[in-house]
């Protein structure tokens, strides 16, 4: 009978292998996006719950004073006042769960078989559905009111310094523009020194390309091995920079390319990404191990001056 169930015939080229129950895994990204955002975890007293929210409190600078004190005034006053914008997120609610019929199931196969692989493939998705919401939260920064429409002039580029009618792959000279406008808004880089680049492989062909290997420094050059990104490529003009399937754009002709400093997403956590089992069998014979993955999250921009985005063409240099 046909079904959704995870049984010896959707799993018989597992159950008939001789050799062992281990399978190949599946060729999957790294989820780059979701490991730069700010993360708050829910410390209410209450017990999180789907549309909850969490708040980053940004708090505004004071301006310069040129003005000379007057030391001979009486009345106490004061003379400036904190100033907060708040950055709300919204929890939502997020999981999927997948079944397996045990029944006909021997103990070597659950362990090292199905199982094994449902885990793996349920973590995958649990891990590739936040770091999709959170590139999506990101994305959002390239309009001028964070929504949709109007492209904003200040956080979102044009590859070869061109326009939406002339972009060209991205050159050395737009990412200097880019770290220059991020030093200009006062956007300090993260703790290691540098900004993080989320570049696509074929995008960092027109980098390379355009600059020569000499001008990059590789990742053991700047960092300790064990603090190196999966996927990363090396250090240019002062961005660490990762090579990365899942940016915005990439299986069509106009790519967007990252350049993110700390504290430009926010993650607001209620309850993190958990992979689990029901404690009990389900079904009318007591057969049925239900898997799941489930988050309590929600993605929101904190500050703006972090976040540019590039968009360049699809030429592979």
């Amino acid at each position: 009978m046909a079904n959704t169930f995870n049984d010896i015939v959707s799993n018989a080229n597992v159950v008939g292998t001789i050799f062992n129950g281990l399978t190949v895994k599946p060729l999957r990204p790294k989820y780059v996006f979701d490991g730069i955002c700010k993360e708050r975890q829910w410390s209410m007293t209450t017990p999180p719950t789907k549309g909850a929210t969490l708040v980053f409190p940004v708090l505004a600078a004071y301006s310069a004073n040129t003005a000379a004190m007057d030391p001979t005034t009486v009345t106490p006053v004061s003379d400036q006042r904190n100033v907060y914008t708040r950055r709300t997120v919204t929890l939502q609610a997020y999981g999927r769960n997948s079944m397996v019929d045990m029944y006909e199931y021997d103990p070597q196969q659950f362990i090292n078989g199905v199982v094994d692989d449902l885990a793996f493939n349920l973590a995958d998705q649990g891990m590739n559905s936040m770091n999709n919401l959170a590139k999506a939260a990101i994305d959002l920064n390239k309009y001028s009111n964070e929504v949709s429409g109007t492209l904003s002039g200040t956080y979102h580029y044009y590859g070869s310094s061109g326009t939406a009618g002339s972009m060209g792959p991205l050159k050395a000279k737009d990412v200097r523009s880019v770290v220059a406008d991020l030093k200009g808004d006062n956007v300090a880089p993260f703790d290691d020194g540098f900004y993080v680049g989320i570049i696509s492989p074929k995008v960092a062909t027109q980098l390379r390309a355009q600059t020569g290997n000499d001008a990059w420094r590789i990742p053991h050059a700047y960092t300790q091995p064990d603090k190196i990104w999966t996927g990363e490529i090396g250090e240019f003009e002062g961005v660490r920079w990762v090579a990365n399937n899942q940016v915005t754009g990439v299986a069509t002709g106009t790519i967007s390319t990252y350049i993110i400093g700390p504290e430009g997403c926010g993650k607001g956590i209620g309850k993190d990404l958990q992979v689990g089992t029901d404690p009990k069998f389900w079904g009318k014979f007591n057969n049925l191990l239900n898997m799941f993955w489930t988050a309590l999250v929600g993605y929101k921009i904190i500050r703006r001056e972090p976040i540019r985005i590039i968009e360049t063409s699809s030429t592979k240099l």
